[in-house]
């Protein structure tokens, strides 16, 4: 396995992240990936344990002890179910490591420390943990990941999203083209089908009208248009020189949208696709430093597919 791209897949127990390992098992060649599962264990604070030196406390302590057997068993259940989804998958044994650890600074930030020192190629992570209520949203570890990891490509995986079909959210910026540069490095399933997709926003007919700002007599869309076919061009070419089927890339420009991520994701769920792939920046990279617009609306509205975040 010469080739192996090494994945870390952060488990909490919940069954997202289980469905975050079914997606990857689906996405990534069992032949040319190796998989890490990985679990912080919050545990019990030791200095909870110095109570058992109280008398008055020994004996409350039984209930405490009991949850947190459980705990470990429901965690070592978890990993076995999530080897034997990989395995099923047809990754070999060699193939998948299962990693528990002891929390040290912080569950984000062992797994920012992980991540980072390990030589790996993508964190893939669940949208919602195993506090629903808290992670209704996108689960704070998810979230936190998302801000914090800025040298490695995340995945954050929400629902059971089908792992074979890609809509890339291109507007011709080098992040975007990074993102296109990633999915070529690490998608190494030729059976997956992707789709390279640009929006372009309506002007507003209300602000051509204006007779206070002097716009030029032109075709909007169609400026727009030839701008950016080269770029979906080249992103093309990209992908098929990673050894991608060129049958099954292609571009799509959509028109007249009053929003791009509305419009990306209405288009993935029109298409049936299960992965978007966004830019952590795009054009504006003073505006958008952190995660651009664009990018964190697609987040916050793919509750149920996986979003590929491409630094």
């Amino acid at each position: 396995m010469k080739t192996a791209i090494k994945v870390l897949v952060a488990i909490d127990g919940s069954g997202q992240s289980l469905a975050a390992v079914r997606y990857i098992g689906g996405v990534l060649n069992p032949e040319k990936t190796k998989i890490v599962l990985f679990h912080v264990d919050s545990g019990i604070p030791e200095s909870f344990w110095d109570l058992e030196k109280s008398p008055k406390f020994r004996s409350k302590l039984a209930p405490v002890r009991a949850w947190a057997d459980q705990q470990k068993k429901s965690i070592d259940n978890t990993m076995t179910k999530a080897g034997k989804i990989l395995f099923n998958s047809g990754f070999p044994t060699n193939a998948v490591t299962v990693k528990i650890q002891t929390r040290k600074t912080g569950i984000t930030r062992d797994i920012l420390h992980e991540a980072e020192t390990g030589e790996y190629k993508m964190v893939v992570v669940g949208r919602t943990g195993t506090s629903y209520f808290k992670d209704l949203i996108l689960g704070s570890v998810a979230n936190k990941l998302i801000g914090k990891l800025v040298s490695i490509p995340l995945v954050v995986v929400g629902g059971k999203p089908s792992p074979n079909k890609f809509i890339i959210a291109f507007d011709g910026s080098k992040g975007s083209m990074r993102s296109v540069s990633s999915v070529a490095a690490i998608l190494n399933n030729a059976d997956s089908e992707i789709m390279i997709c640009h929006v372009i926003r309506s002007i507003g007919i209300e602000i051509m009208a204006s007779s206070e700002i002097p716009f030029p007599e032109f075709d909007w869309t169609e400026t727009c248009v030839r701008k950016i076919e080269p770029a979906i061009e080249e992103a093309k070419r990209k992908l098929v020189s990673a050894g991608l089927d060129p049958a099954k890339i292609s571009g799509k420009i959509l028109t007249e949208k009053p929003s791009r991520a509305g419009g990306i994701i209405a288009e993935a769920k029109a298409g049936g696709f299960g992965t978007i792939v966004v830019g952590r920046r795009g054009l504006s990279v003073v505006e958008e430093f952190f995660i651009g617009r664009v990018s964190r609306k697609i987040l916050h509205m793919a509750k149920k597919m996986a979003v590929w975040v491409i630094n």
